[in-house]
């Protein structure tokens, strides 16, 4: 039955035209994730995926330091988040202070 309700989800988010809207909203969610498993509780909770668009995902960060430790880490930031969404949806990573 689930798979009967996701199926028809999909097919619904296809025909309205508004996969790349959900793709981008559900990478957003999946950055705390990501970022939890790699970094401390405390970088992780100073940190939000803010939006994702064309590619391009923006994070809000409390101070440079914490852009410097994600921009250390961005590519394995990237794969994950894609890894977990099953498609390249982020390609670089943005950081507003």
């Amino acid at each position: 039955m689930l798979s009967t309700i996701n199926s028809g989800l999909k097919r619904s988010i296809n025909k309205a035209g508004i996969v790349r809207q959900v793709d981008a909203a559900r990478a957003c969610e999946a950055w705390q994730e990501v970022i939890s498993g790699m970094f401390t509780k405390e970088v992780a909770e100073r940190s939000h995926a803010l939006r994702c668009k064309n590619g391009v995902m923006t994070v809000a960060v409390l101070s440079s330091v914490f852009a410097q430790e994600f921009k250390f880490k961005e590519d394995e930031i990237i794969n994950a988040i894609n890894k977990k969404m099953g498609a390249d949806v982020v390609n670089k990573l943005r950081y507003e202070m």
